[in-house]
């Protein structure tokens, strides 16, 4: 009885510790996470059925906010810097709102621009973001470079070959 116990508590002990990892995932695991967004076009995207880019940048932004404004305007600024580079902007909030940010900073009908919903939470569960905009850059799927708060273009840039 003593045995089953402290099994019980042990099983109990690790289970709460596994829920209050001070680590994010992406700290642990430097592969591009699994997900699945559906864009604003209504297409569901994973990381499996993704076009080929040397890099990826997922964007966890929320339309409403200034900052995410900001980043967007600018890295629409500097598009052609960014062709071998696939964008995946990601946000929580309500689908006519984020096809409205999209419209917006021109992004609809870009090869290399994903933008839509997460609606099963598996970035920011992921990446655990603070504040948006979180910026993740990855080359060839292995994770490179961290903005928890955002970057400026010329700062993103620097990870990329942007010729």
């Amino acid at each position: 009885m003593k045995y089953l116990l402290a099994l019980l508590c042990s099983i109990v002990v690790l289970n709460v510790s596994a829920q209050t990892d001070p680590y994010a995932p992406y700290q642990k695991d430097k592969n591009l996470p699994y997900f699945k967004i559906t864009s604003v076009g209504g297409k569901e995207i994973t990381n499996k059925n993704l076009p080929k880019y040397k890099y990826q940048m997922i964007i966890i932004f929320s339309p409403d906010c200034p900052h995410c404004e900001h980043e967007a305007a600018e890295i629409n600024k500097y598009a052609d810097k960014f062709k071998n580079v696939l964008m995946i902007w990601d946000s929580y909030k309500d689908m006519p709102s984020i096809k409205k940010f999209a419209e917006k900073y021109n992004m609809i009908g870009k090869p290399n621009i994903i933008i839509g919903r997460d609606p099963e939470f598996m970035l920011p569960s992921f990446f655990r973001p603070t504040m948006t905009p979180f910026v993740a850059i990855y080359e060839n799927n292995k994770l490179k470079k961290i903005y928890e708060k955002g970057a400026e273009v010329f700062e993103l840039l620097k990870n990329i070959d942007s010729k």
